[in-house]
């Protein structure tokens, strides 16, 4: 039996998708194209009544030029973070240090402490913090495997080495956390002009960072899984508070975690003058008196919080006094 031929006609040409015919364009200087389509839109003027799901200033583009209460940028591991970041930003890095998955920097840290703990390193032991939420070394240096994290989140967040300070917190297991603060750096004049970024990286066992708005009380959670780094900028520490949320007792048996901070000056930060990041906020929340208060260890000769004092170290604070 003979095959039978099909002729194509216009029918065949209509089943193409639309997507195999190619868009014209029309070149401008340089490697830009601009589509050439037919735009309907006529003046690209806002019907200036409510609707009945948006109001009348949410219809105006100008409202929308406002700088945000807090904005979230994402960076890869693999590949350099470029674009800058403005003191309302928060960066997240899934997997920065390792694939959520793999444990094994969180175990290998804890143990080379320990070593270092039972080679009797006193800087090394255990100290409680603020009431015992979670303890802290003093002498994370004795774990190559932390310096080797500290190396690679300088690197990645483009920070002054001369600027960096950082803690070693250990939440034992699920039954510790962190209390709403802010980092010192939102109020101390001894800081300004040398940490403009906190950095936090997260190793073991995942929590939950909460940060609280101090004006309205806005709640914002950010899982914090193993592996994953996480920053933020100075007018985030000002304005909001942020710590670690607490878990219910059915859940403090679960794997500890390690936190380590960081705080310094980064080459990302932006200008906070540039339009296209909106002016700086007004009306900043109003600095903590008590951080200008004189350090009493200072003025008796010798302050053994160093650098790391939230205190003033300089008789000429406006608030001069002991008590």
């Amino acid at each position: 039996m003979a095959a039978m031929e099909l002729e194509s006609g216009p029918a065949d040409a209509e089943l193409q998708s639309p997507a195999a015919a190619p868009m014209p364009f029309h070149h401008k200087e340089g490697p830009d194209l601009v589509p050439a389509v037919e735009d309907p839109r006529k003046g690209r003027q806002y019907r200036k009544a409510d609707g009945l799901n948006t109001r009348l200033e949410d219809r105006d583009p100008q409202s929308t030029m406002v700088p945000p209460a807090l904005r979230v940028q994402v960076g890869l591991p693999h590949r350099g973070f470029t674009r800058p970041l403005t003191g309302d930003d928060v960066l997240v890095v899934p997997e920065l240090l390792c694939d959520q998955d793999d444990l094994s920097l969180y175990h290998k840290m804890v143990e080379e402490i320990h070593v270092a703990q039972a080679e009797g390193s006193k800087e090394a032991k255990w100290a409680s913090w603020k009431d015992g939420c979670h303890l802290i070394t003093k002498a994370p240096e004795c774990s190559a495997t932390y310096c080797d994290v500290v190396a690679r989140v300088i690197s990645y967040f483009k920070i002054l080495e001369p600027s960096v300070y950082s803690r070693f917190n250990w939440y034992v297991n699920g039954a510790d956390w962190k209390p709403l603060h802010h980092d010192t750096a939102a109020f101390s004049q001894r800081r300004l002009g040398k940490q403009n970024i906190t950095v936090g990286v997260s190793l073991g066992g995942e929590r939950e960072l909460a940060f609280r708005h101090v004006q309205h009380g806005t709640l914002a959670y950010f899982p914090q899984v193993n592996g994953m780094a996480f920053s933020f900028g100075r007018r985030i520490n000002m304005n909001w508070k942020h710590g670690i949320n607490a878990l219910p007792p059915e859940k403090h048996n679960q794997l500890g975690r390690i936190s380590i901070i960081l705080w310094g000056w980064t080459e990302l930060a932006a200008e906070e003058e540039d339009a296209e990041f909106g002016e700086a906020v007004e009306g900043e929340v109003l600095k903590a008196e008590a951080f200008h208060r004189v350090c009493k260890q200072y003025q008796k000769g010798k302050c053994t919080y160093g650098d790391r004092c939230k205190f003033t170290h300089s008789m000429d604070s406006p608030i001069a006094s002991i008590g």
